[in-house]
């Protein structure tokens, strides 16, 4: 093994300025693009050459100094006396982030394309006191990551042992005192799978943004010529696009949507593969960009199993895990690991790893009829109800009649999703079921409960009926408007089994 001196500050590689460059060159795209192709398409070809030059060349010349900025002033080092991993940043706003090495959780080493063609890797330290990554080094040697890995995570000596290596750092990594075992290794054809058959309404809703996002900066740039971009759309479309066209103009999206989750798809879980040892999960994936990331069972807080119908007929499931978190309130909650494409066979063998013990759906209860009355008349019958008198007044009589699909989808949608609500309960696992098209079973231990609220509407006092939130390190599951009485007897029941066992949560 190299021997490097991580006691002293270091710089990132040299030819991580690339990677920096272009870092700092995104938002700069971002904002400037829409103006530039608008210059490009508009302005007289005398002007339109000079205008784009002299902003892409201030531009350029903008982010390579803060390119060599950032880089000169950002190093790293390990403080051995106090076991602490330092980094310091900035030059204009200097910052110091310390992280003590008994609250890491995990080291990650990425590579995206750009890092594999000048063979580097980024390096994330995350701890369970944090939503986020605490540290991030953008751009060092494989040589350089390997040894900050192993030494931040030292301590733990399983993986220490996994991760020792020989001549060719990371890309030669063996066990030491036990061989390693290719766990599961996700096909291609599962990964095809799951691309076509899920993140459908995702995927559009991003589209839709930015189809908004262009729009309105177009907008913005014709402002003072009072030109309504909208406006001119909207008189393009009635009198070029009939409703014959609507349903090929439908299928075209789904296709473009299914094309675009199936890219996605393939691009970040390829060659997806899961290795074990001692209940560790090491997990790396992706084409252009490489993750590679460390799963302890006992810090797992929340696993999530998630599968729709196209999904079960094709034999094909999602995993997310959930580990320790503890900001309650962040944005970035539940994001997780997700584990795409395993089947039925494969998602047993990933259970019984990190909880060996078997889950039984049993013990269940589900939300009163009363929750599916209200939910029905707030979002079913009530928003029928506004669009059919705006239908009626404003728009013309084939509009009024779309009245009927939207109520019955909205309808459809609050049934099926009370139907699948259910609260299983055992000794040593509390499941959540939930979802309308794709069906989610969450399942946490009892005992990495860390808080439990329960509530009762006023409303609901005379009825007998109340609601529960059960708070971990990774999230929380709830469950709303059922039996108060069960719900407070298994309150009880799972607080006095935590006091009794006492067992760790992470």
């Amino acid at each position: 093994m190299l021997q490097i001196d991580l006691n002293q500050p270091q710089r990132q590689s040299k030819k991580g300025l690339a990677i920096i460059f272009f870092n700092v060159v995104k938002p700069f795209v971002k904002s400037f693009l829409p103006i530039v192709l608008i210059l490009f398409f508009r302005d007289d070809e005398s002007s339109k050459f000079f205008k784009i030059s002299l902003i892409l060349g201030s531009a350029f010349l903008l982010i390579s100094i803060l390119s060599v900025l950032n880089f000169l002033y950002f190093k790293f080092y390990i403080n051995s006396d106090s076991n602490e991993f330092i980094i310091e940043k900035g030059w204009l706003n200097k910052s110091k982030t310390v992280v003590k090495f008994d609250k890491i959780q995990q080291v990650n080493l990425n590579q995206n394309f750009l890092h594999k063609l000048l063979n580097l890797y980024s390096v994330e330290v995350e701890t369970a006191g944090s939503s986020k990554t605490e540290g991030k080094i953008y751009a060092v040697s494989g040589d350089v990551a390997h040894v900050l890995k192993l030494k931040l995570l030292e301590k733990d000596k399983t993986i220490n042992e996994y991760l020792q290596i020989d001549s060719n750092p990371i890309e030669n990594q063996t066990i030491v005192n036990q061989p390693k075992k290719k766990f599961i290794e996700i096909s291609l054809s599962s990964l095809v799978k799951v691309g076509i058959t899920r993140n459908y309404l995702q995927t559009f809703s991003l589209l839709f943004v930015i189809l908004i996002q262009v729009v309105e900066k177009i907008q913005d740039y014709y402002r003072d010529e009072e030109i309504n971009v909208y406006s001119q759309f909207g008189d393009y479309a009635e009198k070029n696009i009939s409703l014959m066209l609507l349903p090929f103009f439908i299928v075209g999206i789904f296709l473009l949507v299914l094309i675009i989750n199936l890219v996605r798809t393939l691009l970040k879980y390829y060659n997806y593969k899961i290795d074990v040892v001692n209940r560790k999960l090491f997990i790396s994936y992706g084409l252009f960009e490489t993750k590679n990331t460390i799963i302890k069972s006992q810090r797992v807080q929340i696993l999530k199993i998630t599968q729709n119908y196209f999904q079960k007929l094709l034999n094909v499931l999602m995993l997310k895990i959930l580990q320790t978190d503890s900001d309650e309130n962040t944005s970035k909650k539940g994001i997780g690991i997700d584990i795409p494409g395993v089947n039925k066979s494969e998602k047993e063998a990933i259970v019984d790893q990190i909880f060996k013990k078997e889950i039984q759906l049993e013990n269940g209860i589900k939300p009163s009829i009363r929750k599916f009355v209200v939910h029905f008349i707030w979002f079913s019958i009530f928003p029928s109800m506004v669009y059919f008198g705006i239908a009626w007044f404003q728009f013309e009589e084939i509009y009024i009649f779309l009245t009927i699909p939207l109520f019955l989808i909205t309808a459809l949608y609050q049934w099926i999703t009370y139907k699948n609500a259910f609260f299983y309960f055992t000794e040593h696992f509390i499941v959540q079921k939930s979802g309308f098209w794709d069906v989610t079973y969450s399942i946490i231990e009892p005992h990495k409960i860390q808080k439990i609220k329960t509530y009762q509407r006023i409303w609901h006092l005379n009825l007998n009926l109340g609601s529960v939130v059960l708070y971990t390190a990774g999230g929380f599951l709830s469950f709303s408007i059922a039996d108060e009485v069960e719900i407070r007897n298994r309150v009880n029941f799972w607080l006095y089994n935590i006091e009794k066992q006492n067992l760790n949560w992470m």
